[in-house]
């Protein structure tokens, strides 16, 4: 009979895990739509780690209380069982550093423990609220910030380790991530060969190449951040094939995995944007601009306490990178989206940064050529604004001006605008002129 209960009691731990990737929380662009699909998701796994908790205590000789407090279970599994209560502190804490959540950052201090976690997002009141959300639509922190879903997959996988026969070995979500990369960059289709041809030796270049880390997932890192650019082609294809397997993964731990080997590694300092924040809550969401008050794109800092950016260009954009802290989301805009110059006021050069897409530095002034389809001005002129990174750039009305951009696609070629200023606004300047390429050496920046 017991054996009987344990197999039921496990495959409803499964059931859920299962209902939960398969349909996993789509965002939607009212947040409260997204909070409806959260609060369902975590209410079933509350529900299911319930269950699973009463189970492993009584199974342990204990009387679990008839409530639904997660925290009050886990204290009571710690009392009648420890190794059980030890090995789930081992799954949340692998579960915490997995998704890169920071338990010393503010907000995220419940997440040092186990424990704590369920203190504060598994309590009874916290599984009231999650259930009937939908009545009080309730923008309470601890309940929409401090529930973590996916921690409570975690949860639900560690007990599923748990439930089967005891003995066999354990394991967390590093060891189920590590064996999917592993299925996923060792595809026995693709690593097949005979012996003497051409394959065979391409797959022992593979092989050589994944002994040369210590484990899978820092190899498919390694590729990603390379961006593939591998002199073997056919460990570039194999490898840039596993990311896109695992971006596909049902199982979110993976996927997880997969979304932030992009992750930027640390950027130059060359220059610092600054940065204002927005809404109440202190360095979370900015707005990251120049000293000239441009506006280069957001930085929002995620549960994940990574860093998400959205570049301020022309078209739809969205999220386009990922960095671990502020400074390198900040770095990363500078140096995406303005570029060093070489620019001769009067006959004096010196180097100065240019705001815009690489592409268009030199930005039309559309008031002059409405202008000349009415036949008024020069019809060969060219006004074009340029908007400088300051406003210390010394430049004047009337100065004769040649401003050189070396983008590095052609080498020793720049582009360039050549012409009289017409205007100046603080850090942007206004000239009547001419485009053209120019020989010149690369900016010093």
């Amino acid at each position: 009979m017991a054996d009987t209960q344990r197999f039921i009691i496990q495959h409803s731990v499964e059931d859920v895990i299962s209902i939960l990737e398969s349909d996993p929380v789509k965002n939607d662009f009212m947040p409260g739509i997204t909070a409806v699909q959260v609060m369902n998701r975590v209410s079933i796994a509350h529900l299911s780690i319930d269950r699973a908790l009463k189970f492993l205590i009584t199974e342990a000789g204990g009387e679990p209380a008839n409530i639904h407090d997660l925290s009050h279970h886990y204290k009571e599994l710690q009392q009648c069982d420890s190794m059980s209560a030890d090995f789930l502190e081992e799954s949340f804490q692998a579960a915490v550093r997995h998704y890169w959540h920071n338990p010393n950052a503010a907000n995220m201090t419940h997440l040092r423990t186990l424990e704590r976690y369920l203190g504060e997002a598994g309590s009874d009141r916290a599984y009231q609220d999650v259930r009937y959300w939908e009545l009080t639509q309730s923008q309470d922190e601890i309940l929409l910030r401090r529930a973590y879903l996916w921690l409570h997959i975690e949860l639900l996988r560690g007990l599923g380790e748990l439930l089967p026969a005891p003995g066999r070995p354990m394991t967390t979500v590093e060891h189920r991530v590590e064996w999917a990369v592993k299925e996923a960059i060792c595809p026995v289709g693709d690593l097949a060969y005979s012996p003497g041809t051409p394959k065979e030796q391409a797959v022992r270049s593979y092989m050589e190449w994944l002994q040369g880390f210590k484990t899978t997932r820092e190899a498919l890192a390694d590729a990603v951040q390379r961006g593939f650019d591998i002199d073997n082609d056919f460990i570039a294809n194999l490898a840039r094939k596993a990311q896109e397997a695992l971006l596909e993964s049902a199982d979110p731990a993976v996927k997880y995995f997969a979304g932030t080997l992009d992750v930027l590694p640390r950027q130059p300092r060359d220059v610092i944007p600054s940065v204002q924040w927005l809404g109440p809550e202190k360095e979370r969401n900015g707005a990251v601009i120049t000293p000239g008050g441009t506006p280069l794109g957001h930085i929002v800092r995620g549960l994940d306490s990574l860093w998400y950016i959205t570049p301020h260009q022309s078209g739809l954009v969205q999220v386009s990178a990922k960095a671990e802290s502020q400074t390198d989301a900040r770095c990363y805009l500078a140096a995406l989206l303005t570029r060093p110059a070489r620019v001769t006021v009067e006959g004096e050069d010196q180097s100065l940064r240019l705001v815009g897409e690489k592409h268009n530095l030199f930005q039309p002034n559309y008031d002059e050529i409405n202008r000349r389809h009415e036949g008024k001005g020069d019809p060969k002129a060219r006004t074009h604004t340029v908007t400088f990174w300051d406003k210390t750039h010394g430049i004047e009305i009337n100065d004769n001006v040649r401003i050189g951009v070396w983008n590095g696609e052609i080498p020793g070629i720049a582009n360039a605008f050549e012409g009289t200023v017409t205007e100046v606004a603080e850090h942007k300047v206004h000239l009547s002129g001419f485009s053209t390429l120019a020989l010149e050496e690369k900016n010093d920046g």
